[in-house]
């Protein structure tokens, strides 16, 4: 919550707790309107962050079954252990392969685009590192332009610090938002809603013991996200716990729904 501060006729101040809150970015995205229109085939280009837990496409299925009206987007991942975007070859990706039911092939040539939406998931160190910092900017702007030329659309996913410097959040997403902005790319805020649900409920964990990956909250948040960010839609009143045998408390779910909105419509600054 937001600690406001109140004079009161003292010489002390007193510190109250709000109802609100202010997300922890002071760099403000750039491309933040909705996308045109819901999309049909999505790619997920990451780490471990987005494989944890039968991988974050299965959340985001989860959510998009349940939805109302019913989402039917497909959803392809592709991640390496520790690895990075410079790891990842875009335009590999984006070619038609044998048997890719994907790919619409006629006289050689795609017929259309194989993904409406790429998301770009770098690991959290790219952004706070300063070795590692330029390697993200090169590659997202690199594979933000090879994307658009292939007909799709891309999207950064802001990541979230280790569960021990929580305080690497502004750095993290100030650094993720300023590439992206500068590739005119749109950043997905995953980040600044795992920091706004410990903010609200710190003894909920959303991470493994290695204070890294995501622990099933983790991943149930992040599905949350890519939802109401994908289709501009709000997932609170959707009945759906999780997956890959761990499915949440039905008042853990309904927590990590709600923050996942109001970070999004806060962010992009969407009316709810």
């Amino acid at each position: 919550m937001k600690t406001l501060f109140i004079a009161a006729g003292l010489a002390a101040g007193i510190l109250l707790s709000g109802s609100a809150s202010a997300l922890e970015n002071t760099v403000k995205p750039e491309v933040t309107a909705p996308l045109a229109s819901s999309p049909k085939v999505a790619l997920l280009v990451g780490n471990s962050y987005s494989f944890y837990n039968c991988g974050v496409h299965t959340y985001l299925r989860g959510f998009m079954k349940e939805g109302k009206p019913k989402e039917n987007m497909k959803t392809r991942l592709l991640t390496i252990s520790s690895g990075s975007l410079s790891f990842h070859d875009m335009a590999f990706y984006l070619s038609p392969h044998e048997q890719d039911p994907y790919a619409k092939v006629k006289d050689g040539k795609l017929e259309h685009p194989m993904f409406d939406v790429v998301l770009l998931q770098e690991n959290s160190a790219g952004a706070t590192s300063a070795k590692r910092a330029p390697y993200f900017e090169k590659y997202v702007k690199l594979d933000s332009d090879i994307i658009r030329k292939a007909g799709s659309v891309p999207m950064v996913v802001m990541t979230w610090p280790k569960k021990d410097k929580p305080h690497e959040i502004k750095k993290l997403a100030d650094t993720t938002i300023r590439i992206a902005n500068d590739a005119k790319t749109q950043v997905i805020p995953v980040g600044l809603a795992f920091m706004e649900a410990i903010r609200e409920r710190p003894e909920l964990e959303l991470y493994m013991p290695d204070k890294s990956h995501p622990s099933a909250a983790g991943s149930y948040l992040y599905g949350a996200v890519l939802y109401s960010t994908l289709f501009n839609r709000s997932p609170v009143d959707i009945n759906y716990a999780g997956e890959c045998e761990k499915p949440l408390p039905p008042e853990t779910s309904a927590f990590l729904r709600r923050i996942a909105w109001k970070t999004v419509t806060e962010f992009y600054g969407w009316k709810k």
